[in-house]
C-alpha cells in the first residue's frame, strides 16, 4: 500500500489536530496541516491503516488507542535541540545560580532545584550539569536537576545520555574529553558523574497534577516551548510554571518568547535576547 500519497482531509485534520490539542496543548494552525499530515502518514504505515480517518477512529475507540496516544505524541512533537544551546542565555543562568547559591548559603539551605521543562533527548539538563559543575566544584549544595518531557520517546533516549557530534557541535574538546566516553561507534556518552545530577520524567505542561508531583524549584527553563501553544495553553503552563517556582525563583524562556499578553504573574528583570521572569 502506498501511504505517502495519502490526503489528509481538513474535516479529519480538525478532528486530529483538536485530539492534539486536547492532550498536549500543542497547537497546529490550518497552515501546518501537511507538517501533521507528513508526522502522522508514518503510524497509518505502521498500523496498516487505509487513510487518516481510520487512524482517528483508533485513537478514539481501540482497545490499544492509550499506547497510540504515546506514539501520536512522540509525532508531533518537535525535539531541536544541543548542548550549550543559545550560550548567553546560559551565562545568565550561570549568574542568576550564582546569586541563589550565595543566597541559599546565608540561609543555611542545602539543596537548590532545576527544572528543564521541555527537555527533549536531555541535552539541555545535562549541559546544566556540566555548567554547575564547571562553576561550583566544591559547593556543599546538593544541585537537583528534574529533565521532564511529554515524548516518552525522547525521554528514554535522554536517560541513555549518547550524543553524536553534531548535537554536541558547541562543546569544546576540553569539555568533551571532561564529561563524556566515546563509545565503539563514534559517538558520546555523558559520564554518570552527569548523568547522576538528574531525573527525568513524562509532565504534560498544561496538567497542573502533573507539575505538582516534582515539587517547588529554584530555577525553571522552559525554552522554546510555548511558541508550540495558542494562547489558552500557553496561560495554563505559564501559571503551572508560577505555581511550582519557590518565591524568589527564576523561568528562562526562550530569546524569541515573552510574557506579554500571556501572564502578568512574574516581574520581567531580563532584556533584549534574554527574557528573565522572577516569582515575587
Amino acid at each position: 500500500m502506498e501511504y505517502s500519497n495519502l490526503n489528509l482531509s481538513d474535516d479529519v485534520f480538525k478532528k486530529l489536530k483538536d485530539m492534539v490539542y486536547e492532550i498536549s496543548g500543542i497547537f497546529f494552525s490550518d497552515q501546518k496541516k501537511y507538517l501533521l499530515e507528513t508526522r502522522l502518514s508514518k503510524r497509518l504505515s505502521v498500523l496498516n491503516l487505509s487513510n487518516f480517518e481510520d487512524y482517528y477512529n483508533y485513537l478514539k475507540y481501540s482497545p490499544l488507542k492509550n499506547a497510540e496516544i504515546k506514539e501520536l505524541l512522540n509525532s508531533v512533537t518537535t525535539n531541536e535541540t544541543s548542548f550549550f544551546r543559545d550560550m548567553p542565555q546560559l551565562e545568565i543562568f550561570v549568574d542568576v545560580l550564582k546569586q541563589i547559591v550565595q543566597s541559599s548559603a546565608d540561609k543555611s539551605f542545602k539543596n537548590i532545584r532545576i527544572w528543564s521543562a521541555a527537555c527533549s533527548t536531555g541535552e539541555e539538563p545535562y549541559t546544566i550539569g556540566i555548567l554547575i559543575k564547571e562553576n561550583f566544584p566544591s559547593s556543599s549544595i546538593k544541585f537537583e536537576i528534574i529533565g521532564t518531557d511529554i515524548s516518552e520517546k525522547v525521554l528514554e533516549s535522554a536517560k541513555k545520555g549518547i550524543y553524536n557530534g553534531y548535537t554536541l557541535r558547541n562543546a569544546s574538546q576540553a569539555i568533551l574529553d571532561k564529561y563524556f566516553e566515546k563509545t565503539d561507534d563514534d559517538e558520546y556518552k555523558i559520564k554518570d558523574e552527569i548523568k547522576n545530577m538528574t531525573v527525568f520524567g513524562n509532565v504534560n505542561l498544561i496538567d497542573a497534577k502533573e507539575v505538582k508531583k516534582y515539587g517547588s524549584f529554584d530555577i525553571v527553563l522552559c525554552r522554546n516551548v510555548i511558541i508550540y501553544f495558542d494562547a489558552e495553553s500557553k496561560k495554563k503552563t505559564i501559571e503551572n510554571i508560577y505555581e511550582s517556582l519557590k518565591q524568589g525563583g527564576y523561568l528562562f524562556l526562550g530569546h524569541s518568547e515573552s510574557l506579554h499578553s500571556i501572564s502578568s504573574l512574574f516581574k520581567l528583570v531580563g532584556l533584549g535576547k534574554t527574557p528573565l521572569y522572577k516569582k515575587e
